[in-house]
């Protein structure tokens, strides 16, 4: 039995961002005293709240109940997480960089899975990007296996604005869907979703 290649394939939905004369020194953690102040949760894979644990270089969401199946009324499902970070300081930028989703995939033949990441923040929407991938059985036997989903926003990450006086760099969104199509029957579980955060002087 061959198994199927994960594709990651990257594009950016939004125009890029304005390519500046010198880049800003990244961190390689946040600054001093930098703290989540609020955190909201969104989307029909996660009507229950996620449970949040790590900080603000690694922050890991374990979900209760985030389940796809086909056929069915939840073949696709997203969680959205809006984040919003106080840096205790000015001069202070951060960025998704990867998001890795740890799950179970059951695919019969003919079946696939279709995972999206998109990334922007609600000061400045119209900048967002999205990466995506997918699993596909062309197998004749079924696919069941556990799963870590990567998607890299590599040279497509959405920076926060730079933080003033106030130590407030904005809402971060990060939407997760997984969506399931074809002709038999297949399963996805969400269990956990870890991000890696970037620091960046500016």
């Amino acid at each position: 039995m061959i198994l199927p290649t994960l594709l990651t394939l990257l594009f950016t939905t939004a125009t890029a961002l304005p390519a500046e004369a010198a880049a800003p020194a990244e961190a390689a953690a946040p600054a001093a005293g930098a703290r989540i102040s609020s955190i909201q949760y969104s989307g029909n894979g996660c009507i229950r709240d996620p449970k949040l644990s790590g900080g603000l270089v690694d922050p890991t969401f374990t979900f209760p109940n985030f389940a796809a199946s086909l056929p069915g009324t939840n073949q696709t499902l997203n969680c959205q997480v809006h984040l919003v970070v106080d840096t205790a300081g000015s001069g202070w930028q951060f960025a998704l960089s990867q998001n890795a989703v740890k799950g179970r995939v059951v695919l019969n033949p003919g079946t696939r899975l279709d995972y999206y990441t998109t990334v922007f923040f609600s000061e400045a929407a119209a900048k967002t990007s999205t990466v995506r991938g997918h699993i596909k059985n062309e197998d004749d036997s079924t696919l069941d296996k556990s799963v870590t989903l990567v998607n890299n926003l590599g040279g497509g990450k959405v920076w926060s604005q730079c933080t003033g006086s106030s130590g407030n760099a904005g809402i971060l969104n990060v939407n997760f869907r997984g969506a399931l199509s074809g002709s038999g029957k297949a399963y996805f579980e969400a269990l956990q979703e870890n991000w890696d955060l970037e620091w960046r002087k500016c």
